[in-house]
């Protein structure tokens, strides 16, 4: 009877969070929807926190075991690897509700990472990882390539697929776009790759009005360390030496600075004139300039980075923004480079940019999640050359 009043609880809170949000979902509302009272949800539960834990737990089990069973019988590594591929996009599709309570509420929560439910997170990506590994042992893959790249770039493509789905409405196809992910990571980091190395650095440029600068700065600041739902106004202005009332002046409240924030340092992407100009060294020269922009916005600017992959990418408004559209007006101009690449005969022709946009995306979330939430130790530079390398060969005319 327990087990099933658990449920209850369990399936309401996961139906109201995905509907509502997490933050506008009350232990009261989850008692009226399940018929639970709210007393006895809390003999069950310490807090909301924990039954979003509780159906994040629930799903990662089901997924390590569905996707062990996937594997039972398989054993070459490329199938393997597409089938992982292929089980998150389908789990994520067929889950709807999860999925957007995983995207917009989980992985901001760092608490989860020492929950019980964590060895979950650990399992699947193990599984994973250990078939890359058997796929270099074997001569699929390339032995001098970090094997979380390659994890990184397969399942991170994933991730940020589904990010895409959700956030815009966009349906997609598990088997078709598990096939087009795995033949971009195969290009990548396969044995038949031809690496080609680039040391281009890209600095950043700042031009922001200097009082508004310096409440951004600050509220970057505060919010990666406290995160942006325990932080506090007050607490922006004290470090930025302002009172209040004066920050209140620039922005009308906490979500105004966060989402300001963005615009800001995203800016940085689009306004330097060595990014606007023509390249007249070529397409993948260009790519390859475009690719580190992004890794030195992430690397030079970790508590920015910070906010953006645990807050700004799971607030639905950032993507009505001048920040997401800085990142939109990114995206444009790597994707004119690929088609002219395209012309010129340099990148193939037959991949979905927003598929290859995404593997560039999702690799680098999944590399920062871990460094973020895990402690995983940040990419040095022959990791990030690697990286870049990688996603070059992924549509490169060999």
């Amino acid at each position: 009877m327990i087990d099933e009043k658990k449920k209850a609880v369990i399936k309401s809170a996961e139906f109201l969070f995905a509907t509502n949000g997490f933050n506008r979902t009350t232990v009261a509302d989850i008692a009226k929807d399940s018929g639970i009272h709210a007393a006895s949800i809390y003999s069950y539960f310490n807090n909301k926190r924990n039954i979003l834990f509780a159906i994040y737990g629930k799903y990662l089990q089901n997924a390590v075991e569905s996707l062990n069973e996937h594997f039972q019988g398989m054993k070459e590594p490329g199938p393997k690897l597409r089938k992982a591929i292929w089980h998150y996009l389908a789990e994520m599709k067929n889950s709807p509700n999860y999925a957007r309570i995983l995207m917009m509420a989980q992985r901001e929560n760092p608490e989860f990472y020492s929950s019980e439910y964590v060895k979950y997170v650990k399992l699947y990506s193990g599984l994973v990882l250990k078939n890359i590994i058997a796929g270099q042992k074997e001569g699929l893959f390339r032995a001098d390539i970090d094997p979380r790249l390659i994890r990184n770039i397969g399942m991170g493509t994933s991730v940020i697929t589904v990010f895409d789905s959700i956030v815009h409405e966009r349906p997609y196809d598990p088997n078709e776009l598990s096939d087009v992910i795995y033949q971009l990571v195969l290009r990548a980091t396969g044995t038949q790759a031809t690496v080609t190395k680039n040391n281009n650095k890209l600095q950043r440029s700042e031009r922001t009005e200097l009082r508004r600068a310096q409440i951004l700065k600050t509220a970057i600041k505060v919010f990666s360390s406290k995160g942006f739902s325990s932080a506090t106004i007050s607490e922006v202005a004290s470090q930025a030496n302002l009172g209040d009332a004066t920050l209140y002046e620039y922005f009308d409240n906490k979500e105004a600075i966060l989402l300001g924030a963005a615009e800001s340092y995203l800016q940085n992407l689009v306004s330097d004139d060595d990014i606007n100009r023509r390249d007249l060294s070529g397409p993948e020269k260009a790519l390859r300039k475009m690719i580190w922009r992004w890794i030195w916005q992430l690397y030079t600017c970790e508590e920015f980075s910070r906010v953006l992959i645990l807050e700004l990418f799971r607030n639905i408004k950032f993507y009505s923004t001048p920040g997401y559209r800085n990142l939109t007006a990114f995206q444009k101009k790597i994707q004119k480079v690929i088609q002219q690449g395209q012309k010129e005969g340099i990148f193939i022709e037959n991949v979905p940019f927003p598929t290859y946009f995404h593997m560039i995306m999702g690799t680098f979330d999944q590399y920062l999640l871990g460094q973020f939430l895990l402690n995983s130790p940040p990419l040095g530079l022959k990791g990030l050359e690697d990286t870049v390398d990688a996603l070059v060969r992924a549509i490169k005319v060999r």
